[in-house]
């Protein structure tokens, strides 16, 4: 016998529908504070801080801010949704709409440090939009899994090639990872001009991650990315990376971590790192 309240409601549909409302308007405060500005905007002085020195809850802010296009696309699929999650005859269709924007803000939250209350109430929305899922999870269970007849030989060559392209996307990317971005070189790291900086730049940064790619840093601040390579000791450094284009400097290593460089339109300068293999802590960036 099934329990009913004294308006004749169930008392499981009276609470999902509760639920229903209460994301319903979650969803819609949320989707229009991003269009009002509530929502994804940075301070100015954060908007100065370093990148490597942000704060990882600023830096995602800033992240999901930055374009209009996608903050807009990201309120219209929370205002919609909200919308149809509230109509009895469309509400599953608004959760399954709110299910991925409201689970990728809980992994946003938990990588990027966000403050535990607004992570406490993005898991209990992720929690009601399951609980409006879950009457129909068989249904959708039956749907999402086709009723495709297949051949013990059929399912083991799918098998066999689902496992080869796996191997072979690890191994492509792997590859790019390891050995076409990274190629190690005895001057990865950060260096930091000593004395005059008669060659008008503050630091160089031969990238670890980039094959090649060194950046000067000028004494303004402006980044200027060249091509270098280092053969037998010989530092040369070229005006366009990968591409190489009229030879910018030379130089070599006068001791472990000291550098001298000799540019082509005179001045010379001499670089110390502050940062790389065997150094354990990054310099703070500084303009």
């Amino acid at each position: 016998m099934r329990v009913q309240s004294s308006s004749g409601l169930r008392p499981s549909f009276v609470l999902r529908a509760i639920v229903r409302w209460l994301c319903g308007v979650s969803f819609m405060i949320y989707g229009f504070a991003k269009l009002n500005g509530a929502q994804f905007t940075v301070l100015d002085s954060q908007l100065a801080t370093p990148l490597g020195d942000a704060d990882p809850f600023w830096l995602a802010w800033y992240f999901f801010g930055y374009s209009d296009l996608y903050k807009g696309f990201i309120a219209l699929t929370e205002i919609v949704g909200g919308v149809l999650i509230v109509l009895p005859r469309t509400a599953l269709l608004g959760a399954l709409v709110l299910l991925p924007t409201i689970v990728n803000a809980v992994l946003v939250d938990f990588a990027f440090q966000i403050p535990t209350g607004g992570t406490m109430a993005a898991i209990v929305l992720a929690g009601a939009v399951l609980y409006v899922i879950l009457p129909h999870a068989r249904r959708l269970l039956d749907a999402a899994l086709l009723d495709h007849e297949s051949t013990r030989t059929g399912l083991a060559a799918a098998a066999f090639g689902a496992v080869a392209a796996g191997i072979l996307a690890f191994s492509a990317t792997y590859w790019i990872a390891n050995y076409n971005n990274r190629r190690p070189t005895a001057i990865d790291g950060t260096w930091e001009v000593v004395g005059d900086r008669t060659a008008g730049i503050s630091r160089a940064y031969f990238e670890r991650n980039r094959a090649y790619m060194v950046v000067f840093m000028s004494d303004d601040g402006v980044l200027d990315r060249r091509h270098f390579e280092i053969t037998d000791g010989e530092i040369r450094v070229w005006d366009q990376w990968l591409s190489k284009g009229d030879l910018v400097a030379q130089g070599r290593l006068t001791e472990q971590e000291v550098m001298e460089l000799r540019f082509e339109d005179g001045p010379r300068t001499t670089l110390r790192r502050r940062f790389g293999p065997g150094l354990r802590a990054a310099p703070r960036a500084t303009r």
